[in-house]
């Protein structure tokens, strides 16, 4: 009798745990696991997943309507206002592009700007002693004004370009950006960079030495050699050197410094003078 009795009460209470643990299940554990599981697939199925709006595009669509309009300057200046605004928009990367695009365009042309001054050619001038007399360079002198060879006739009318411009050099993003006037000018990808830094933190350097050279040779501006050498930049910072790339290099075949493709290395040369502050961070 008294086994039967307490197989009745551990019969009583297996149903009423039973009961508590299927109440628990249905009420609880049950409608959160199938929550969990609804959002896992949300965010593993790209054609169910509620993309994140993007509240730059109004932004840029106003800067491009400025452009499409023929309102370069005021088109330009959101482009730039809209990097400052939003740095890390989907459309950065594009704007970067076109802003680099317009402001190398304009920069290599005889249209007028707050960085060129026009000059008439006196005797006794020459390339060198114009970039002297303005604190600039010849290279920059010849290619913005379209010269064939750098010969200089007197009465000859020369826009003389003066550009304030700066290098930040950003490890982590690969990423060599030129700014003019503290503005952003133009991005250049870096293809290699191996310096001898430390991982962390930021560097002040300026240019200290720019040079080109042909088969181990320096070229002087001017030599029938010079256009299509290679290009050198030297930093103050720990002898640092900007290059290009060599022809046909693998990435594991590129040379120690920051290494950019020839044709930006040769683009940007001639806008860097000696003195020209470097940033790299």
């Amino acid at each position: 009798m008294k086994f039967f009795k307490l197989c009745l009460i551990i019969c009583l209470l297996a149903l009423i745990l039973g009961g508590i643990g299927l109440f628990y299940y249905v009420a609880f554990w049950k409608p959160r696991h199938l929550l969990i599981q609804e959002q896992k697939g949300f965010s593993q199925n790209p054609a169910t997943a509620v993309a994140t709006p993007d509240y730059s595009l109004p932004a840029f669509e106003k800067a491009m309507g400025l452009l499409k309009a023929g309102n370069i300057p005021e088109g330009r200046q959101a482009l730039r206002d809209f990097l400052a605004a939003y740095p890390n928009s989907s459309k950065a990367g594009e704007v970067k592009k076109i802003l680099g695009d317009l402001s190398t365009t304009e920069f290599f042309s005889l249209s007028p700007s707050p960085d060129k001054t026009p000059y008439t050619v006196v005797r006794g001038d020459s390339l060198v002693r114009i970039a002297s007399q303005f604190k600039t360079n010849a290279e920059l002198i010849f290619q913005i004004n379209n010269l064939m060879n750098t010969n200089l006739k007197i009465g000859q009318e020369l826009m003389i370009p003066k550009p304030e411009m700066s290098i930040v050099v950003d490890r982590k993003n690969q990423t060599f950006t030129v700014l003019n006037h503290g503005q952003f000018f133009k991005e250049y990808p870096i293809l290699s960079l191996k310096v001898n830094l430390p991982a962390q933190g930021n560097f002040q350097s300026k240019v200290s030495e720019k040079f080109a050279a042909q088969d181990g040779k320096r070229l002087a501006f001017g030599d029938k050699n010079y256009f299509g050498s290679e290009r050198h930049i030297v930093l103050s910072h720990s002898g640092v050197m900007i290059r290009s790339a060599p022809q046909n290099a693998t990435p594991d075949q590129m040379p120690s410094g920051i290494v950019l493709a020839a044709s930006d290395l040769e683009e940007m040369f001639a806008m860097v003078n000696r003195g020209t502050p470097v940033t790299i961070q």
